[in-house]
């Protein structure tokens, strides 16, 4: 096998998975934009996190081997939430609202990767923006459910924030 017919199989395969990718995305019926919106997110962040690593010098091995493969992995998590939006219809919401979340995350986590450009501060800590809103969520709840297991823990953890100060 030459190389001319090495680069026909791969333009042939690679086609054929972009058809099937795009087949998959009709079936399940994700918006392109949707898509194309959040493989440019990923991919602006991949970038920025490549220039944070190289710039100060972190091991790129365990760049390329957690941070792109976590990309790559968290892209199909509104996918398989279509899969069951499929079955129960009332699942279609949060599919956008997977897409959403992601983006907004990235967003997020490219800002504080040029913060730690321009400041050349590796150790600004980052906000988990998932964790953040499921908490706020849980004293939102809690406050106007008046659910005491809650309240009893979120009071616990004023007193030991008070303390720690």
């Amino acid at each position: 096998m030459d190389i001319s017919e090495r680069s026909n199989a791969v333009l042939f395969l690679g086609s054929g998975g972009l058809a099937l990718f795009f087949q998959i995305m009709h079936y399940l019926g994700i918006s392109e934009a949707q898509v194309y919106a959040l493989l440019f997110v990923f991919f602006f962040s991949g970038f920025a996190g490549f220039i944070k690593t190289i710039s100060f010098r972190e091991n790129l091995r365990a760049f390329v081997c957690f941070d792109i493969t976590s990309k790559a992995l968290s892209l199909f998590i509104p996918f398989v939430v279509a899969f069951g939006a499929k079955s129960i219809p009332a699942l279609y919401i949060f599919v956008d609202y997977c897409f959403s979340f992601l983006i907004l995350g990235e967003i997020l986590s490219i800002l504080i990767c040029i913060q730690r450009l321009k400041t050349r501060n590796k150790d600004i800590k980052e906000v988990d923006i998932y964790n953040l809103m499921i908490k706020k969520f849980q004293d939102f709840l809690a406050k106007h459910l008046k659910i005491k297991e809650v309240e009893e823990q979120g009071e616990k953890d004023r007193k030991s924030n008070i303390k720690g100060e």
